[in-house]
């Protein structure tokens, strides 16, 4: 008899981080996930976010409440037929005028 394996199907999430050159390196913040990190060098700060958000959607996942994080990014289960996820969730620079 062959068991089946229901098989997770990985899809591409594509997320908004905030970078900001800091006196000693680099600090970055996912605004969608409220999950920072930091690093001595762009590259490296952008790798340890990375590393930071895939652990907290697996964390999310163990815990049970996976559910709960894609319904505060604004994905669906529809969401996952599409090949690349975009969050429902949109940034935009707005230019600000002050006078000092």
């Amino acid at each position: 008899m062959l068991k089946t394996l229901k098989a997770k199907m990985t899809k591409q999430i594509l997320l908004t981080v905030v970078v900001k050159e800091e006196e000693k390196g680099y600090s970055v913040i996912c605004p969608e996930l409220n999950v920072a990190s930091q690093g001595e060098t762009f590259e490296e700060t952008i790798s340890n976010i990375k590393e930071a958000i895939e652990l907290y959607i697996e964390s999310a996942e163990q815990l049970g409440i996976i559910d709960e994080v894609l319904e505060q990014l604004g994905i669906s289960k529809e969401d996952f037929e599409k090949d690349k996820i975009l969050p429902k969730i949109v940034t935009a620079n707005v230019p600000i005028e002050i006078a000092i």
